[in-house]
């Protein structure tokens, strides 16, 4: 007899390893026999291997049965099946991927200087200049030929040993890389540790272990492991052949003794051209001589891509005969703005990529005095722009990239992938080197947020019908109170070294925050009874719930700060899972009665004198951040690269408009209403006047294609375009038609596009005349550049051009214009003289 039950794969990557892991544990809880079956394709897999689920190519959509067999079929089919039901879905999210046209037009002044390129797609974007360096692929079945191997030992044991061995080593890798590298790092390298403890990867090489040949055996079974995935209609699953490869090198390594291919030495800035780097040999490489990669078969989510990303080393694929065009040159340029691979650049292209580093250089500046400032409105309203982060490591980096403080520390990481939670000394190390990074800023540590739909194998924890409204969080926490103990314990302890706000998940009634308040009381206790120092701590809560909404004044003699956990409280409230597709558009925290009802949390916290902050997707998105100023949230928490660029945008509201737009907000009947009155507000917030100082610029340009770089560079360095390159292509479309050589030494270059965010005049103060008119061999000494949104309905565009071009008749305002000792404001109020009326 079995027990069955469909369902539809709803996962974007399809079931790589961390979802197939997911199956996995909770497939192993049980004896009997489960079997997935991809209906669509044909295939089926053990789901108690991980490879196995994996290797039956079940993608986005795929249709799948999963069959369960033997003594405890029945108990089993139920726990799992609500497991896919209702935590399948979010188990995974979508890789980033780089949006990028291969076919998009390089830029006008690009092209005009000539550059010897071939194009190429963007994995990983930026721009980066080096020496070519080639590198080989290693072949395991030829490497089985050429190496002698001493006879006589039993090939499976001397492929267990190197198995073992290789275990290890990941396993120290994960540990040592954990203080000191990434995240995306440690999460390969967590997935390799699965693939080679994975019974599928060990039963393959004993397949072909009878051959006698050891680097026989792992070369075929190679082959054999990376069949399904090479035949995958996902990119992703193809991609991850790639992984096979980098494990099995490895292992013919451990058992040649030697590594098959010694790390690539980089002696100078390089451009690394190969087929494919595996993660290893990515790792292994000088990450301040590496400037460019240019690989032949890696697609957007291969993890060497994904590496490649988190270093900011710029990626380009499917570069079509790039050895034979790599062969015999000094230098690269990796264009993976702009997709495409130069050498040897001549003279106007290296005058190209300086005006692209200038440009970045000066967006970086523009922003530089955001990365050291107090987050703080326009009329100096202020609310801090805290971090978010998963391990401690992050912390110095977070810190570096401006935060004014962790406002949430998820401590779930610590206790994952471990076979036992993390004892107390484990636990405070951790806690201590955040708390220490932190040099004095606020630190909230969230404790452990775990439950039915966040599993710890050695918790043992029931499956449950619908875990998100389970047994999770602070629910689980008398149940392990001697675990719970040891977590505020090490809290308690690190907090000599700084003040420490202890953050409690999933509070939903008053007898919770009444135990875990007196539970930390407790602990304190035991610590000073037993000698050791506590220093200053805080209780809080994160409001998830929205009967937590009704508990802030009952509760504010026992806590300190509340923290809204938007995502959650969004889907509680708006009673949807954001996972299932079938109501997922009900999930919208930007529902005006959300919104309504997060200004009422935010008014009860205040009167009742308690730090009020925000963590989740609304803390991050600009839409968001009047409305929170509004309400009066102290801090807003998020991930750390998104700190800067948000707290620029604090500084251009005004607290009082900021209000109306709460309560214009709060009257709408719908999400789309509520965006569109934002959307309005951002829109008058951001209108700059059409003339600015900031749009003058002194070039140093020498010809026609530079100046006008030059000009449309700057409008992106103001925020007026997101796309230079896009108004650059705009007015270059206008000069073929006529060139804008007005007479008398001015060009009036213009042009009506949607990629103009703000209708703006610019000009350029020359160093030198230039040709302008090659035709008629006509030099301008002075150039004023219109660019105009296509949004604009109201004739600016000819009124100004048609002004300008009757004033150039007069020598006074040409000489005035083009006088070279004029400051940029002399300028400026010279042009508002005669256009300011008309163009106000």
């Amino acid at each position: 007899m079995t027990t069955s039950f469909d369902f539809t794969n709803p996962l974007v990557n399809g079931i790589h390893a961390r979802p197939a892991a997911e199956i996995e544990i909770r497939a192993k809880r049980y004896s009997c026999q489960i079997t997935l079956m991809n209906k669509t394709k044909g295939t089926q897999a053990d789901a108690k291997s991980v490879l196995s689920l994996v290797g039956a190519d079940v993608v986005m959509g795929d249709d799948c049965l999963l069959v369960f067999e033997g003594a405890d079929e029945q108990a089993a089919c139920e726990a799992i099946k609500s497991f896919i039901d209702r935590d399948f879905a979010s188990c995974d999210e979508p890789l980033e991927v780089i949006e990028a046209d291969v076919n998009q037009p390089l830029p006008v002044a690009l092209v005009k200087a000539e550059p010897d390129l071939v194009r190429g797609t963007i994995v990983s974007p930026g721009i980066g200049r080096g020496r070519p360096v080639v590198c080989s692929k290693i072949d395991l079945h030829q490497l089985a030929i050429d190496v002698q191997l001493q006879s006589g030992s039993n090939v499976e044991s001397v492929l267990a040993k190197a198995l073992f061995t290789l275990c290890q080593q990941l396993e120290q890798e994960i540990v040592e890389t954990e203080s000191k590298s990434s995240h995306e790092e440690i999460t390969i390298l967590k997935a390799h540790l699965q693939i080679a403890g994975d019974s599928l990867f060990s039963e393959s090489l004993v397949k072909f272990s009878t051959q006698g040949n050891p680097i026989h055996a792992i070369a075929k079974a190679s082959d054999e492991l990376k069949v399904p995935l090479l035949k995958s209609q996902s990119n992703y699953m193809r991609e991850r052949a790639l992984d096979i490869d980098d494990l099995c090198a490895r292992l013919a390594g451990i058992v040649l003794g030697k590594p098959l291919q010694q790390p690539i030495v980089l002696s100078e800035n390089s451009v690394v051209i190969a087929d494919n780097l595996t993660p290893s040999e990515f790792l292994a490489l000088d990450k301040q001589l590496l400037k460019g990669l240019v690989l032949a078969e890696a697609g957007q989510t291969s993890h060497t891509v994904i590496l490649a990303r988190s270093f900011g080393v710029p990626v380009l694929t499917a570069v079509e005969g790039v050895n034979a065009f790599a062969h015999g040159t000094d230098t690269l340029v990796v264009d993976a703005s702009y997709g495409c691979l130069i050498r040897e650049p001549n003279e106007k292209v290296d005058k190209f990529y300086l005006l692209e580093q200038r440009k970045q250089a000066a967006k970086t500046s523009i922003l530089t005095p955001f990365a050291t400032s107090q987050g703080q409105s326009k009329d100096g309203k202020r609310m801090a722009l805290f971090a978010n982060i998963a391990m401690g490591m992050e912390a110095g980096s977070a810190f570096g990239r401006g935060a004014e403080g962790i406002g949430l520390f998820r401590t779930e990481m610590l206790f994952m992938d471990q076979e036992q939670a993390p004892d107390e000394d484990e636990q405070f190390e951790v806690y201590r080197e955040v708390i220490e990074a932190a040099a004095g800023k606020s630190v909230i540590i969230r404790t452990l947020d775990i439950g039915g739909d966040k599993p710890l194998p050695y918790l043992e924890l029931p499956e449950e019908e619908n875990p998100f409204l389970g047994y999770r969080a602070v629910r689980m926490y008398p149940q392990y109170q001697a675990m719970v103990e040891t977590q505020l314990r090490a809290l308690l302890k690190a907090s000599r070294y700084g003040q420490v706000d202890i953050m409690i998940p999933m509070i939903s009634c008053m007898e919770e925050v009444e135990w875990i308040s007196q539970l930390c009381q407790q602990c304190q206790a035991q610590l000073q009874a037993e000698g050791t120092e506590v220093g200053q701590w805080r209780l809080g809560i994160m409001v998830e719930v929205p009967s937590a909404r009704y508990l802030i004044e009952k509760v504010a003699g026992l806590i300190d700060f509340i923290s809204i956990g938007s995502n959650d409280l969004t889907q509680y409230f708006m009673a949807c899972d954001r996972g299932n597709r079938q109501v997922s558009s009900l999930y919208d925290s930007f529902h005006p009665g959300f919104i309504a009802f997060l200004r009422d949390i935010a008014r009860a916290a205040k009167s009742a004198g308690l730090e009020l902050g925000i963590c989740g997707e609304m803390a991050s998105d600009k839409r968001a951040l009047p409305l929170l100023l509004a309400m009066g949230f102290d801090e807003i928490s998020m991930s750390a690269p998104s700190i800067i660029p948000l707290r620029a945008e604090l500084a251009k509201v005004d607290f009082d408009a900021c209000g109306k737009l709460l309560d214009e907000v709060c009257a709408q009947g719908t999400a789309d209403q509520v965006k569109a009155c934002i959307e309005h507000f951002w829109q008058q917030q951001e209108k700059p006047e059409i003339l600015s100082e900031s749009l003058v610029i002194r070039c140093d340009a020498n010809d026609k294609a530079g100046v006008i770089k030059q000009l449309t560079d700057n409008l992106e360095v103001q925020g007026r375009t997101e796309k230079a390159d896009a108004v650059e292509q705009a007015i270059w479309e206008r000069e073929a038609i006529f060139a804008t050589s007005l007479g008398f030494g001015v060009a009036v270059p213009h042009c009506k596009s949607d990629a103009v965010s703000h209708n703006s005049i610019s000009i350029a103060q020359l160093e030198k005349p230039i040709i302008w008119n090659e035709a008629e061999g006509e030099a301008v000494s002075a150039v004023i550049m219109l660019t105009i949104s296509s949004r604009d309905e109201e004739g600016t565009h000819m009124s100004i051009f048609s002004k300008l071009a009757r004033k150039l008749m007069h020598r006074d305002f040409r000489e005035a214009l083009m006088n070279p000792a004029a400051s940029s404001g002399e300028t400026i109020a010279l042009l508002k003289g005669i256009l300011y009326e008309q163009v106000a």
